[in-house]
């Protein structure tokens, strides 16, 4: 009669392979041996040794510039996170973040393929983060920052809960790359983006960093700059959900609005999220221009009583507008 080999004495015998390769340098078969390794932890049901075992190979084979086979370690990491459902954590995000930071820039294609299942691995755990998981986000926006890439930054910032960090990228970011007058620009988009986002918190702990942390901006209201003072009074009037006070807002501060064509398009879907308006049809050849043709359309879904009348258009899709 055969008897079968113990599992764990076999993994034992593959570890001792797979060491004395890395010693020869022999990475192909190092890579394979990993691989190896995996598929067996896996067939044990030991999914977190196996997933430790990629982790493990994939620093081992990158820092000896074993990209292409790290690369493909990376991705069968990513990839397995979903499939042997891995709970998020805080430490799994981290080690995330620093194969991320590891691979760099020039690995931008690499680190894509990469962190997109990552995301939608933590949606389908988290599933109240339709963006993926805050804490990945803040991470992933972290690295980007450091690489000086201000807008795949924002863009991560925005799905994270991290405003105080999201505001230090933005003053840097006016510092370098903006004009003095433009301080106001850089902070009043970002909020108006995430509002866009429903991410109302997110808005409101940025723009009170970025106040703080600006050294051309005095921290406490009224500001100077108007576009400020637009922005911390509509932050205020969110959860009343007041149509035509929104209405007032927006005509007060009309002459300032047209700074950025942009936002007419974000007013319009904070108009839509939090005051029941209809979506705003653009006229381009109204003399009033994008920003009095939506005052107009809001007017227009105000009652007498300063009340939104019932709309027949469906919900919108909240698009990230980066």
């Amino acid at each position: 009669m055969m008897v079968r080999s113990d599992p764990n004495s076999i993994v034992n015998r593959v570890r001792r392979t797979l060491n004395n390769a890395i010693r020869d340098e022999n990475f192909y078969m190092a890579h394979q041996l990993y691989k190896s390794l995996y598929s067996r932890y896996i067939s044990m049901q030991n999914k977190n040794a196996a997933i430790m075992t990629l982790q493990e190979g994939i620093i081992v084979l990158y820092d000896n510039n074993q990209i292409s086979i790290a690369t493909d370690l990376a991705q069968l990491f990513a990839k397995s996170l979903s499939t042997q459902h891995i709970i998020p954590s805080e430490n799994m995000f981290d080690f995330i973040r620093d194969i991320f930071s590891k691979f760099g820039p020039s690995l931008s294609a690499e680190r894509d393929s990469m962190l997109n299942p990552i995301i939608q691995w933590t949606i389908e755990h988290c599933p109240e983060y339709s963006m993926g998981h805050p804490g990945l986000h803040k991470r992933i926006g972290y690295i980007y920052w450091s690489e000086a890439n201000f807008a795949l930054a924002q863009h991560h910032y925005l799905r994270s809960t991290d405003g105080l960090a999201f505001a230090a990228m933005l003053v840097e970011m006016h510092k370098t790359r903006g004009l003095k007058y433009e301080v106001d620009l850089f902070i009043t988009q970002a909020v108006l983006q995430g509002l866009c986002m429903r991410n109302i918190s997110m808005a409101q702990s940025t723009f009170q960093s970025y106040t703080k942390l600006h050294p051309a901006i005095n921290d406490e209201p009224p500001y100077i700059l108007p576009l400020l003072n637009f922005i911390c009074y509509l932050l205020k009037i969110l959860d009343g959900g007041k149509l035509k006070t929104y209405i007032v807002l927006c005509e007060q501060y009309q002459s300032s609005l047209t700074r950025d064509p942009s936002y007419t398009e974000y007013l319009d879907k904070i108009g839509q999220l939090f005051f029941h308006v209809k979506p705003f049809e653009r006229r381009p050849r109204q003399q009033n221009g994008f920003l009095g043709n939506l005052i107009s359309t809001l007017m227009g879904d105000c009652d007498h009583d300063g009340e939104p009348r019932p709309s027949s258009s469906r919900p919108i899709n909240v698009e990230p507008l980066d």
